[in-house]
């Protein structure tokens, strides 16, 4: 009976002693268990060859979880693995699949997008070979240089050029002349890719700044820079740029001058200065934009 009273009077005192404790004191006196009484956590695969657990992000399984915790940084609150549906993979798609093919794979005019550049070699190659004569009339031959020393493909310059001289929206139109590529030092004109500074030198006494891309006599010569990247204006529609430089430059070895938007909304003339203005006309690279004027 005595030993009863004295643990009821044990017991009382505990309670009112806790009772008069800040919550605090409750909690580090009987602190909350984490993790032990929750559900088992989930098994850690093995490191590949040491038996050991893996590293948090070595497995690809799911991320352990203790208790009834919070889920393992970056893991998931479902368990599932992080790298999940639209996160790139390593084969650089959600799927892991390949990337498809780029434009400049498959058109011969974007090919090549490289990197602006401030000097090259200053040394030309004079690309080999000769084309079929594209059109009909007079032939105007060309050859094609690239500066050594540039980023580009000087074979995919080359098949750019032939490209859009060959098209009928281009010089060869309502059968004024047939053009055709060839290898020699007579050709009637030049189109060289040239780094900026071989620009300016080859464009002397014009003033190129090192931006814009000229015609000196014969030779066509076409800033790399302007190749790569085009111009802002044109909103990255590189393609239309390049054709325009090309037809462009090459007008200039054909005798014609520059002129100005005839109405804002039209397609800008080939020979209007592009490069620097648009004037409220739309970008076009083409002699004869509209199929029916070479019929």
């Amino acid at each position: 009976m005595g030993l009863a009273l004295g643990l009821s009077l044990a017991i009382g005192a505990v309670i009112a002693l806790m009772l008069g404790m800040p919550e605090s004191q409750h909690t580090r006196l009987f602190p909350q268990e984490t993790g032990a009484s929750g559900p088992a956590a989930q098994e850690v695969p093995a490191a590949p060859g040491t038996g050991e657990p893996a590293e948090d992000g070595d497995s690809a399984g799911t991320a352990p979880r203790g208790g009834d915790g919070p889920a393992a940084p970056d893991a998931p609150a479902d368990g599932t693995d992080p790298v999940g549906e639209g996160t790139p993979t390593a084969g650089g798609s959600p799927t892991g699949e390949p990337e498809a093919t780029t434009d400049e794979e498959d058109n011969v005019l974007l090919r090549s997008v490289e990197e602006e550049v401030d000097t090259a070699e200053g040394e030309f190659r004079t690309m080999e070979g000769e084309s079929e004569v594209m059109g009909e009339g007079p032939l105007l031959t060309y050859a094609v240089e690239v500066e050594k020393g540039l980023p580009e493909d000087p074979e995919d310059f080359t098949a750019a050029v032939e490209e859009i001289l060959g098209d009928p929206r281009g010089w060869t139109g309502g059968g004024e002349r047939s053009v055709q590529r060839v290898d020699s030092d007579d050709a009637d004109i030049r189109v060289l890719l040239s780094a900026p500074d071989t620009v300016d030198r080859l464009c002397a006494p014009l003033d190129t700044n090192g931006f814009v891309s000229c015609a000196n006599g014969n030779r066509a010569v076409i800033n790399q820079n302007r190749w790569a990247t085009g111009v802002d204006h044109f909103d990255g529609d590189l393609e239309t740029y390049r054709v325009y430089l090309i037809n462009h430059e090459v007008g200039h070895t054909l005798g014609h001058g520059h002129v100005f938007c005839p109405s804002p909304g039209e397609p800008a003339p080939v020979m209007q200065q592009q490069t620097l203005f648009l004037q409220g006309c739309e970008p076009n690279g083409w002699v004869h934009p509209d199929p029916e004027e070479t019929d």
